[in-house]
């Protein structure tokens, strides 16, 4: 832990110091936010006048007590209104729950939430500044957001929840807004949920004159210089935080320090309290079932593939590892609490036809993506029905498909999750759906209702140098 005191420094008249205390990805991790509390006394308790708290997306879908609340996630911006957050900008998840949803929330935040790379048009979704500029003492702070915009015309998430609005470059956002800014302001923040392959390169080029990128979208914990532009990413629910330190002097900046921190152990405990009535949900916390051993990730993952394929009674199933959003359950009760944070998506299983010569394409298609690179080079697919293995040649791309056992059926049947059914990122021949399965999480309740499960984690998809 990095002491808090150390954050801050004497000033002399005509210097003062800036601390940006900047989140990512939180996925309303509640339990976390007691030791953010804590964390946000200790600094401000030096120097309240030159703290700023900046969130850099993605506050929810993760945790059903934020996901599934009668305002679906209101407790998450309730909580970061009263730890005083200064500015945000939207992540892909924030889109998740409809544009409706997101009005009414941004309507509940305290602090301004700002993208420059969005149209939001006649939505329901007001569009939003593209830039804030705050005075702290004598320094003036600029706050451009960004989103990621992926080869799909939008963030990462389902065609039907952006239908009407229009996403950019940041190219284009740097083009309309960066001079306009720099002219505002003192120190120039760009507060990117483009994830940090984007920021360190398409981000800090678009924007050089820019002071500071805060990063979200990629998990990662950085710190360093993109040429004369500090970079930071804090990685998700809390588990660090980036804190940047910024010298100005006479209206310059004159140093720029940049880190990432771990929380201390400390919980503030009126915010204990709070997030424990938060959770105080018996629906969500009552056991459903059990698990006979620990589950792993690809544990999960086959659990919602190998239930879903047998309920659509197809050959095969896939889904997706990017959709199993735990790393794991431990063997004993399971709850619904469990499945919901397991699956926070309202996902199905479309169920189509599929060559295997699609489901190659599919496979080799999505590990050589180089629009979302934080999600290629990986066993992303996650299969029932069959085991696979990518040869890849010397870059590291892959370059054909192996399955165990050989399948020898012209078409098969399959039921595959509508995120990859419907997300152009996986580029293969889409043929007509035939029907659908209820919610994975329903069908898992279900499966978990008959009695004891004895989860499989033995990998299903291997990569191998051909």
């Amino acid at each position: 832990m990095v002491a808090a005191a150390a954050l801050m420094s004497a000033c002399t008249p005509s210097t003062e110091k800036v601390i940006i205390i900047s989140t990512s990805d939180i996925h309303s991790k509640l339990d976390m936010l007691p030791r953010l509390a804590t964390f946000l006394d200790q600094a401000r308790a030096q120097d309240t006048a030159r703290v700023f708290v900046v969130d850099a997306g993605d506050r929810w879908t993760g945790d059903p007590f934020v996901d599934m609340a009668p305002h679906a996630g209101r407790p998450i911006i309730e909580q970061m209104n009263a730890l005083g957050y200064d500015v945000a900008t939207f992540g892909n998840h924030e889109f998740d729950m409809g544009l409706d949803t997101l009005q009414r929330r941004v309507e509940d935040a305290k602090f301004p939430i700002v993208l420059a790379n969005v149209n939001t048009g006649n939505t329901a979704l007001q569009q939003p500044k593209p830039y804030v500029v705050k005075r702290i003492g004598g320094v003036k702070v600029g706050f451009l957001g960004l989103v990621t915009n992926y080869a799909s015309g939008h963030p990462d998430g389902d065609d039907a929840i952006f239908v009407g609005t229009e996403f950019f470059s940041p190219e284009w956002a740097a083009e309309q807004y960066a001079d306009e800014l720099r002219a505002k302001c003192d120190l120039m923040v760009i507060i990117s949920h483009c994830g940090l392959d984007r920021d360190t390169t398409n981000v800090a080029t678009a924007f050089p004159m820019a002071d500071l990128i805060i990063s979200g979208h990629t998990h990662e914990r950085y710190a360093d210089r993109v040429g004369e532009v500090a970079v930071v990413q804090g990685t998700n629910k809390l588990r660090a935080v980036g804190v940047t330190t910024a010298t100005i002097t006479k209206g310059k900046v004159t140093a720029l320090d940049t880190k990432f921190v771990t929380l201390p152990e400390e919980e503030k405990q009126s915010v204990k309290e709070e997030v424990a009535a938060y959770r105080n949900v018996p629906y969500l916390t009552e056991p459903i079932g059990t698990f006979t051993v620990d589950a792993d990730k690809m544990g999960l993952a086959h659990m919602m593939a190998d239930e879903g394929r047998k309920v659509a009674g197809t050959d095969l199933a896939f889904y997706h590892v990017g959709g199993t959003r735990l790393a794991g359950l431990a063997a004993g009760e399971v709850s619904r609490g469990d499945i919901y944070e397991l699956e926070p998506f309202k996902s199905f299983l479309v169920v189509t036809t599929m060559t295997l010569g699609d489901v190659k394409d599919m496979i080799i298609n999505k590990f050589n993506d180089t629009t979302n690179q934080k999600e290629s080079h990986r066993v992303d697919l996650i299969p029932s029905g069959l085991e696979y293995t990518i040869l890849t040649n010397a870059q590291g791309d892959a370059v054909d498909v192996r399955f165990r056992p050989q399948v020898k059926k012209e078409l098969y049947t399959v039921a595959i999750a509508d995120y990859v059914y419907g997300n152009k990122v996986y580029a293969y021949t889409r043929r007509p759906a035939q029907g659908q399965t209820g919610q994975v999480t329903d069908y898992l309740i279900s499966r978990l209702a008959e009695g004891p499960y004895t989860p499989d984690n033995t990998p299903r998809g291997k990569i191998v140098r051909k």
